[in-house]
């Protein structure tokens, strides 16, 4: 017996969709047309900064306050910071604290870990003016801003027979402790240089090298 099921129908090819694809290509062409228009507003037709402008920006980015530009002068708006510290280092400072009382000595030696913040007191700031490239005006010297102890040791220590050490005894140490490590950043370290030199190179940076700041 014959089987007659009737073969299977050719299959008919779909026609591609042209939707989708042309979709994707105004698209991309349409992007394509932003990036060009961004970049010819970018590039060439927006106007370059201004020396003044550059410089003031660069101030700002360093200072991170709110700069403004008359003519040529550039003045730092007063705001709610008051220092700018660019350089920290850790150092370690030595005290030897004693005192006598009815003939009986009482004696302590610390040291100290500090972390030393140096930079600069914007209330210092004064105008500036620029010249061409040259900027008139004087940057403030750098300073020690803060002094903060991260730990401390005690080497030796001595009561006296009626001249025992006291709390305050260690109050008056730490207070000394502090001073000493200031003292040892201004007088045994370039802290305050090398604050000078960050800033110079942040504006340097910043600049192009167009601006040199005259630091007294």
């Amino acid at each position: 017996m014959i089987d007659s099921e009737e073969p299977n129908p050719p299959k008919v090819a779909q026609a591609p969709r042209r939707g989708g694809r042309t979709l994707a290509f105004f698209i991309g062409l349409t992007l394509f047309a932003l990036g060009l228009m961004a970049g010819f507003h970018y590039f060439v037709a927006r106007p370059a900064l201004s020396p003044v402008e550059r410089f003031a920006a660069a101030l700002g980015a360093i200072t991170q306050e709110k700069v403004e530009v008359s003519g040529q002068s550039v003045t730092i708006e007063r705001g709610e910071t008051r220092e700018l510290a660019v350089v920290q280092r850790k150092v370690q400072s030595m005290v030897k604290y004693e005192t006598k009382w009815m003939n009986s000595d009482k004696l302590l030696i610390v040291q100290g870990d500090f972390l030393v913040k140096a930079g600069f007191d914007l209330a210092d700031f004064q105008d500036f003016e620029l010249k061409g490239n040259e900027v008139v005006g004087e940057w403030p010297r750098a300073k020690v801003l803060s002094v903060e102890q991260l730990d401390h040791r005690i080497f030796f220590s001595k009561n006296g027979v009626v001249n025992k050490i006291q709390e305050s005894d260690y109050e008056a140490v730490a207070n000394l402790l502090q001073k000493q490590a200031r003292q040892d950043a201004l007088e045994k370290s370039d802290i305050l240089e090398d604050a000078e030199r960050v800033l110079q190179r942040r504006l340097n940076d910043l600049g192009g090298g167009a601006f040199q700041l005259e630091i007294p």
